[in-house]
């Protein structure tokens, strides 16, 4: 350790620390984040009842550093257990190269050691990836996002001379593939769908709960879903299918910034994570009416591709859309592993998911490092 690095105080998130992550946000992200959202992701979280953020402190320039956790109720089918989900990891330019992204992340890991959080898994960039693998996390794999491009045009970088007329023509391209598609998409008869401008919490429960996945997944519990989808720089909109009898049979809640020019529409949660194809193709048709403006629409991994294909959707692991886009890469780790050990075994080319201390890797009887034990939405993952 050097003797710059020695000066820094590296510590958990105080009351008047707030404004120096902020501003610390922006200088590293070139984006502003406000007081309302800085206190609906951390504040108001009801899973925990702290702001789960460790902080790097200079003397001279004080927040130069954060290492903000993402708190989420989670089960696998019935067993509940508490993860968090490292992100906008923050160090600013001047204080780089002193190790603050690994110091702050082992301080986190230890505040927790207690067992209170049961999992640490995130999504990283490939620059922080490395830093994660070095901390013991391993990778669970990529994961799909399923997108419907409506106007490619959105996706191109430079919009002038020959790009711009090309874009054009893809745009015109796009319009007549999806009205192709839609003309022959699946029809669910005898399904019907409400909208809702609010989140209609009972309603999304009582779906929940009645198809209960056995991969670990956010907890959709009254508290959850009435924080969840008031993320101040999100508009949401919720659809639920019903049979001709009223009884719901499914949901989606589809989400859009409510400012900048981001024009991807988000299906950010479904109830059930796995809904029947009917409701399913019910509910894609009416927030597909809806999202005709939209550049994109994006869905979640754990829809079926079967019948997102149907619809135009196409996932980004594979071309045409993995020649434009990078992968989103999945990383987990328990939170009472042993870092030397899990180090070692990984650098063993016979390791994976059993290998090893099969204890270490896994949680409610499922590996934690298998992509099949996990059911995941947009929900456990985009709070930008």
């Amino acid at each position: 350790m050097s003797l710059a690095s020695e000066t820094y105080e590296i510590r958990r998130f105080e009351r008047g620390d707030a404004a120096g992550v902020l501003e610390l946000y922006e200088t590293v992200f070139g984006e502003e984040r406000t007081n309302a959202w800085f206190d609906w992701k951390y504040r108001e979280n009801p899973a925990v009842d702290h702001v789960p953020i460790t902080v790097a402190v200079d003397p001279d320039d004080g927040v130069v550093g954060a290492r903000p956790l993402f708190a989420l109720p989670m089960a696998a089918g019935e067993h509940r257990f508490l993860a968090v989900q490292p992100g906008d990891t923050m160090v600013h330019p001047d204080h780089r190269r002193q190790g603050l992204f690994t110091r702050m992340t082992e301080r986190a890991i230890e505040r927790y050691d207690d067992h209170e959080v049961a999992l640490f898994f995130n999504f990283p960039n490939e620059q922080s990836g490395a830093g994660y693998r070095k901390l013991g996390w391993r990778d669970v794999g990529e994961v799909t996002t399923y997108y419907r491009i409506q106007s490619p045009s959105a996706w191109l970088d430079d919009a002038s001379g020959a790009v711009a007329a090309g874009a054009t023509v893809a745009d015109l391209a796009a319009a007549g593939y999806h009205r192709a598609r839609d003309a022959v998409a699946p029809s669910a008869d005898g399904i019907s769908v409400d909208r809702y401008r609010e989140v209609p919490v009972t309603t999304l429960v009582a779906l929940y709960r009645g198809g209960v996945p056995a991969g670990f997944h956010a907890v959709r519990s009254e508290q959850y879903l009435r924080w969840r989808f008031q993320n101040p720089r999100w508009t949401y909109r919720t659809y639920v299918a019903r049979d001709r009898a009223g009884e719901p049979l499914a949901a989606a809640v589809v989400g859009r910034k409510s400012a900048g020019d981001d024009a991807v529409v988000r299906l950010t949660d479904a109830l059930p994570p796995v809904p029947e194809d009917g409701p399913l193709v019910a509910l894609l048709d009416a927030v597909l009416s809806d999202a005709d403006d939209a550049a994109a629409v994006a869905a979640p991994s754990c829809l079926p591709e079967t019948v997102l294909s149907r619809f135009g959707f196409h996932p980004d692991t594979a071309p045409p859309l993995s020649l434009v886009s990078s992968a989103t890469t999945h990383v987990a780790r328990p939170a009472t592993v042993d870092v030397r050990k899990s180090n070692a075994l990984s650098s063993q080319p016979e390791s994976g998911p059993d290998s090893g201390d099969a204890d270490d890797w896994t949680l409610s009887g499922r590996s934690v490092t298998d992509p099949d034990s996990w059911t995941l939405t947009f929900g456990e993952q985009d709070t930008s």
